[in-house]
This record gives structure tokens, sequence and C-alpha cells, in this order.
């Protein structure tokens, strides 16, 4: 049996997926495939202020994905953030809006 999990976005990240162009958006597509099917089992662990949440990357892009399980959910991934790492934007963006 194949587990899936649901993927919801933040508001906010919901917004910055509809600013991207085609090329990026298919990148995310891909991406948030994968979420779903392997859940908090990919991406990469993140530290600091984000410890418990992961992200996806994509270096030529220069895209990253901030995700991580709700609360109170086991197979409900939160997609808090989406963007470029410049100066830890995408970083400082996720830290933000998990602590509203």
């Amino acid at each position: 049996m194949v587990k899936t999990f649901q993927v919801n976005y933040l508001k906010a990240a919901s917004h910055e997926y509809k600013n991207l162009d085609g090329s990026q958006k298919i990148f995310i597509d891909k991406a948030i495939a994968r979420i779903e099917h392997y859940g908090m089992n990919c991406g990469q662990e993140l530290h600091g202020a984000l410890i418990g949440y992961r992200k996806l990357k994509n270096r030529k892009m220069g895209l990253r994905i901030i995700f991580g399980k709700a609360a109170n959910s086991i197979e409900i991934i939160d997609i808090i953030a989406i963007g470029k790492r410049a100066d830890n934007e995408v970083y400082n963006d996720a830290v933000r809006r998990l602590n509203k």
C-alpha cells in the first residue's frame, strides 16, 4: 500500500507559488509530488529556528521549499515558504510565518 500525505500551503506560500514562472512551477510541482509520496522522509533537515522542518531545493534555480508536519497531524504536511535563498530570505520568511 502506498502512503500519501496531504499537502497544505500557508497563504503566503500559495501566493509565492502563483508568482513563479512556468519552469519554476514545474520544479515545485515535482517537489510537492515527492512530499506527497514520502512526507517528512524527503529533503534535508533544517536547523536553528527551523528545527523539525525540512527543505527541498533546486540549486540551479536557487529555489527552496520549506515544509513540515502540521500540528497534531501525522499525514498532513504544511508548505511554509517557497523562494530563493538570497540573504536567507526564504528561511527568514519561514521563521516569521511560524512565529505568528
